[in-house]
């Protein structure tokens, strides 16, 4: 298609859609330094609550919960790490683990994408322009949405005698 993307049409078997499978090596690029920023970010974290576990006792369900928010807030990499939280000798001890089936799953669809389409008569190159036209059109559309969010939502009336009385 262009320099850095390659496109892959593949009909379904009943013929009524059309999937196109794209992959493209600048979203690779940008893929991989999101899981590795997100990995490094839960990586640091287990090492504050193991020194915090040391310093004070913490109960199991609290650095449960405490390891789900630091999961949910790096998503991207939340897979990859199997944490469990086990209390012995009287403080509460974080086991985790890597998984490597994650990576390897993740370096194989970094960059992938898989578009449908119902048009089944078009060539690749004819669908991935109405792609970028679509995504051109959705963006027009935000913008403007944008300006729509800077027009006052409340009008203002004239206040009555009642209401002049009350603020004073």
């Amino acid at each position: 298609m262009r320099e850095g993307l390659e496109v892959k049409l593949c009909p379904s078997p009943e013929g009524e859609e059309t999937f196109m499978l794209c992959r493209s090596a600048a979203r690779r690029e940008k893929e991989e330094a999101m899981h590795v920023r997100f990995e490094q970010r839960i990586e640091a974290s287990p090492e504050k609550l193991t020194a915090a576990c040391e310093q004070r006792w913490h109960r199991a369900g609290v650095l449960e919960r405490r390891f789900g928010r630091l999961l949910e807030r790096n998503s991207r990499a939340a897979g990859l790490f199997q944490v469990e939280v086990k209390e012995g000798a009287g403080r509460a001890q974080v086991v985790r683990s890597e998984l490597e089936q994650w990576w390897e799953w993740a370096h194989l669809s970094e960059g992938c994408y898989l578009l449908r389409s119902s048009i089944c008569d078009w060539s690749a190159s004819e669908l991935w322009e109405a792609y970028v036209q679509l995504t051109q059109a959705e963006a027009a559309f935000r913008l403007h949405k944008q300006d729509l969010s800077l027009r006052p939502i409340w009008h203002q009336k004239g206040c009555t005698h009642v209401e002049r009385a009350r603020a004073n």
